[in-house]
């Protein structure tokens, strides 16, 4: 399709200002939607501007307004309180070998990235200024300049492609849009996740979110079963709901839960688990099979003389479940 402005028209009835052609030729895919239109908005007053004024036009604090034009002022675009920034020649170096990238787990944390180590970057990167770019896109916003440090990380120190990084983005806006309470956060966990799982093509990446789909449902059935009451499952809580379905069917489930109501006043997943953990490694595998050995258990009891030990006890041992369940505080 073929675009034109029109040449009449209430657009031209407030006037015109000038806008320099290097702002489209060179900066529309290297700088952010509101670094855009704040230089936007200080070219339409005469080119002058102060945060107060910017923040108020933009809905933005004058702390990232500022964050917001260092873009400018390092590209030695403008000065700042009659300062200007002598633009940094570029000198082409041959391009040194490329350093082997930290995985997740071989540091902390991920590094702190200041306004300018983010200009830097993206004026080198055509990959990552793309990225910035389509994640505004999927987000329907402008992002801000941790979530641009956030973003960056994801590529450079955990590793993940680009593409990678935008099917996380829109799984998050996926989750937004069905009213999930979900921060921003939350798509860092996903990422260092994915990351130390090893998912570098697309093909994993689907696969990985068909799995988070299934836990979701999985999720579902066991918040109904114990009574629990969480808005969304930790990564923990994910791989170990999906491994109890992978090990046992419904009503096995169902049945672990009902013990737990019947033997701790607040529900627990830990207590769950313990007991499901304990008929896989006895090979129980049915409520038939539970209820044989609780049977038998019983007969023994009962049958017993004084002083005699019991031969063997149920795998649901009570007592012992409800220490270690009491004792797990990760889950």
């Amino acid at each position: 399709m073929d675009y034109r402005i029109l040449p009449f028209g209430n657009v031209w009835d407030g006037g015109i200002f000038n806008v320099p052609s290097l702002l489209v030729d060179k900066y529309l895919k290297m700088a952010s939607e509101y670094q855009l239109k704040a230089l936007l908005f200080i070219l339409r007053n005469n080119g002058q501007s102060d945060s107060a004024e910017l923040a108020k036009a933009l809905g933005q604090t004058t702390g990232d307004i500022d964050n917001i034009l260092e873009f400018w002022v390092e590209e030695g675009i403008l000065s700042v309180n009659g300062t200007a920034v002598e633009p940094q020649i570029q000198v082409t170096e041959p391009e040194p070998e490329k350093e082997k990238k930290p995985k997740a787990k071989d540091t902390m944390s991920p590094p702190t990235l200041s306004p300018k180590d983010i200009i830097a970057i993206l004026r080198d990167d055509e990959k990552l200024r793309f990225l910035l770019t389509e994640a505004q896109t999927v987000l329907g916003r402008g992002i801000s300049r941790a979530e641009q440090e956030m973003l960056i990380n994801m590529v450079n120190y955990y590793g993940l492609k680009p593409e990678i990084v935008l099917m996380i983005l829109e799984f998050y806006r996926a989750e937004k849009l069905k009213g999930r309470s979900i921060g921003i956060s939350y798509v860092n966990s996903m990422a260092k996740n994915w990351a130390e799982e090893g998912i570098d093509n697309l093909a994993d990446a689907e696969e990985k979110l068909k799995e988070i789909e299934r836990s979701d449902r999985l999720w579902n059935e066991v918040t109904a079963l114990t009574g629990i009451r969480h808005r969304r499952p930790t990564v923990k809580q994910r791989e170990m709901i999906t491994q109890w379905f992978d090990d046992f069917d419904i009503s096995m489930v169902s049945l672990a839960c009902d013990i737990m109501k019947e033997n701790i006043p607040e529900p627990k997943l830990s207590y769950v688990n313990s007991v499901l953990k304990k008929w896989k490694k006895e090979g129980i595998t049915s409520p038939s099979q539970v209820k044989a050995q609780q049977e038998e258990f019983e007969k023994q009891k009962n049958s017993r003389k004084d002083g005699d030990k019991l031969k063997s006890k149920p795998t649901y041992d009570l007592e012992k479940i409800k220490q270690d369940a009491m004792n797990n505080t990760d889950l």
